[in-house]
């Protein structure tokens, strides 16, 4: 049996060997390359653009300005400025020349006249839509109330009463890889090689802004996403439109400076947020206003309704309420981030229980066992149906380890040191669907191809899948292979975002798997000469019991596959592959906890000394897949809380537009993480697996914060925390 077990991962070695297929490794004959001019200044209205020095430029082939593509959720002015520069970084021209370094130097020789107007930059003054983010609409272009029970009537008669602000900043995604393609257009279809999380959904939007074409998209290696390839970007239809025009292939690539001035960043949230509680520490309810910094667009709207949605956690609160405002401001867009709206009311609902704890002298442990679900599956004030878990035995697991730490810290206080503990205890919604689907393909040779319509780009998803269908099918996993990222191997999918494609994905195949057994019985039988009832399948193999004799997959792949010329001479049909779609009718809940431990010096570094995480996501297929995802959310977590921040003046113009300035975890700030699951909170799935891949981020930010604050004893209610302000 593979699932269950730590198998190495099958897709690496291309990859630590160099022979990854990346999407700046591919180089196409007659291929074009695409540089974007983007705006430098924040807020403008545009005038005019020349061009004709950049097109006398040798090796320049054309400049395309003033494209206009209706995308729902963008404004007018995409994917290029045209008579309005909405943010530093948005697209204004884009030269197509017979070089990179000639394309880049084209830039120069544009101009471009405008006429400046002001920036909107604080969300909060944003709300007030006194000033005119984006072509004059009003800047709150989202509204949503969500409610449950009677909030305002709760905390009026609670005994004790909170209020706090809480803002957690935008980030970056900051993938290794920025994002990049290549358009191959032919006069019949159009191939696209993306560094995308859905090449289906890419080819899926491009099909409504250029329908008069058909489109395949092939997923290139991706150097990670993390969410920030999923969306749809004004540079996808700069170059597709760019190819189409020339007739030619182009590649663009961005830089690393155009990178954080044009990808997507996330969180970006403030709360207000009332909680009102019983003197015994038993919460009545919980009121949240919550505003979305949504940048110059606003398709990230939803990520706050993920939020507001999750504001109670894993706790029994029967009266909650979430008012959620979506604000336009003058800069670059907003959009998902490694949990996507999850780690943002995490870190509310666990500051909120840690100040709560602080007010009322009650430890922090027994204050959530008084608030924590005690049975599943649970409605929570929203309606959201949490599926499955044991929420208390995990909190007492993690208790121990809390008890722990904070006996240790206590002797590193003494010694002078600042040192505190932190723990959060969350529950994290994932599974988004709707469906997915695969296929699985017994080859001629006796190997088994499995196809999925999830794109990974990292998580290791296709080891995972393959020691599904290698268990299935009774076979060694060497002889499955798994591939997935063309839109022409499988017709429909959705692909890899949201924790969904072990759960989705995994059990699509695990039904393709079953669906393909019982054609290879039925085939099996026929060449036998046997009724299929007789005949049993073990270890790879078809048996007939009662004569001995068997078949192996090859033999009958061959048996199907080789009579040239010949005639079909069974009732069985020669169906050697299998398709099949999953879909569940509810999300998934995962919860865990996480402890951290850390120490603040006299200039205000944190580094953190020891940490550990716990988790409950149902069955786990592969341990060392799994730890890989926890160990690689919380290195980003940690750098949340204290380091990653992209900023603005207060004209709008970006200051951190470099790792220079934009500062990431390196291995100089890394630590160990200990990591331990439960597997009491299956899912209703074939395979009651859950995901795993954004938990991390979600637990390890309330955490973190937590022990800084324990250590340095001032309140922190933002992230990130500065280190001038831990002094």
């Amino acid at each position: 049996m593979y699932v269950g077990q730590r198998v190495r991962r099958k897709e690496d070695l291309k990859l630590i060997t160099g022979t990854g297929r990346y999407v700046d490794d591919i180089n196409l004959n007659g291929m074009l390359y695409l540089a974007i001019l983007r705006s430098n200044v924040p807020h403008a209205r545009l005038k005019k653009i020349n061009v004709e020095d950049a097109l006398k430029l040798p090796g320049v082939v054309d400049v395309i300005t003033g494209l206009k593509i209706s995308v729902e959720n963008r404004p007018n002015n995409f994917p290029m400025a045209i008579n309005e520069i909405l943010y530093a970084g948005q697209p204004i021209a884009a030269v197509l020349a017979e070089d990179r370094y000639t394309a880049y130097d084209a830039l120069e020789y544009i101009s471009y006249d405008y006429e400046e107007l002001p920036a909107v930059v604080d969300p909060e003054e944003a709300v007030k839509d006194e000033v005119k983010a984006v072509e004059g609409r009003s800047n709150i272009v989202y509204s949503k109330v969500y409610k449950g029970g009677n909030a305002e009537k709760a905390y009026e008669n609670s005994e004790v009463k909170i209020e706090e602000k809480f803002v957690i900043s935008r980030v970056y995604p900051a993938p290794m890889e920025p994002r990049g393609l290549v358009v191959d257009f032919q006069q019949d279809r159009i191939t696209v090689y993306a560094s995308t999380q859905s090449p289906h959904y890419m080819r899926s939007y491009l099909l409504s802004a250029f329908p008069e074409y058909d489109f395949r998209v092939i997923q290139a290696d991706v150097g990670g996403a993390f969410g920030s390839k999923l969306f749809p970007y004004p540079e996808d239809y700069i170059t597709v439109y760019a190819s189409i025009k020339s007739r030619r292939p182009v590649k663009f690539v961005n830089t690393r400076t155009e990178e954080l001035h044009s990808t997507y960043h996330s969180r970006g949230q403030i709360h207000h947020v009332k909680l009102g509680a019983n003197k015994d520490g038993k919460i009545n309810a919980v009121i949240d206003d919550i505003i979305i910094d949504l940048g110059a667009a606003w398709h990230g709207f939803y990520l706050a309704d993920i939020s507001g949605t999750l504001i109670t956690g894993p706790y029994d609160i029967k009266n909650a309420t979430s008012t959620i405002k979506g604000v336009l401001t003058n800069k670059v867009p907003l959009d998902q981030y490694r949990g996507a709206g999850r780690p943002e009311a995490a870190f509310v609902y666990e500051r909120l229980m840690d100040i709560l704890a602080d007010e009322l002298g009650i430890d922090p442990i027994e204050l959530r066992k008084k608030n924590a679900i005690r049975e599943t599956p649970y409605v929570n004030p929203f309606g959201l149906k949490y599926d499955s878990g044991n929420y208390l035995h995990l909190l007492n697991k993690a208790e121990e380890f809390y008890r722990e730490m904070e006996k240790t810290a206590e002797e590193l206080r003494k010694q002078g040191k600042k040192v505190g503990v932190g723990l959060s205890f969350y529950v994290e919604q994932n599974n988004f669907g709707p469906w997915e689907s695969a296929s699985v393909r017994l080859l001629s040779n006796g190997k088994v191809e499995v196809i999925i319509g999830a794109a990974p780009h990292g998580q290791g998803t296709g080891t995972g899948i393959a020691q599904i269908v290698a268990d299935e099918l009774q076979i060694n996993i060497d002889d499955v292979n798994v591939v997935w990222g063309d839109t022409d191997k499988i017709s429909n999918a959705f692909g890899t975002y949201g924790s969904r494609s072990l759960t989705l994905a995994g059990n699509a195949a695990l039904l393709a798997a079953r669906r393909l057994k019982e054609n290879i019985m039925r085939l099996a039988a026929a060449f036998l000469k046997s009724d299929p009832e007789e005949l049993q399948y073990k270890d790879g193999k078809v048996i007939n019991p009662k004569t001995g004799k068997m078949l192996s997959l090859a033999e009958i792949a061959k048996m199907a596959t080789s009579n040239l010329g010949g005639t079909w001479n069974y009732k069985a049909e020669p169906t050697l592959e299998a398709t099949a779609s999953f879909g569940l009718d509810n999300y998934t809940f995962p919860y865990g906890s996480h402890i951290a431990m850390v120490e603040v010096d006299e200039t205000g570094k944190v580094k953190v000394l020891d940490y550990v995480a716990i988790d409950d996501l149902g069955l786990v297929v592969n341990p060392m897949l799994a730890e890989g995802q926890v160990m690689g959310g919380v290195i980003q977590g940690f750098g949340e809380v204290v380091m990653e921040e992209i900023v603005y003046d207060e004209r709008g113009n970006l200051l951190t537009s470099s790792f220079a300035e934009y500062a990431i975890p390196s291995a100089v700030e890394a630590f160990n993480v200990k990591w331990l699951y439960m597997e009491e909170g299956k899912s209703n799935a074939p395979l009651p697996a859950k995901g795993i891949g954004e938990g991390a981020s979600i637990g390890s930010l309330p955490a973190i914060a937590r022990a800084i604050e324990k250590a340095v004893g001032k309140r922190i209610t933002k992230i990130p925390v500065r280190m001038e302000e831990l002094i």
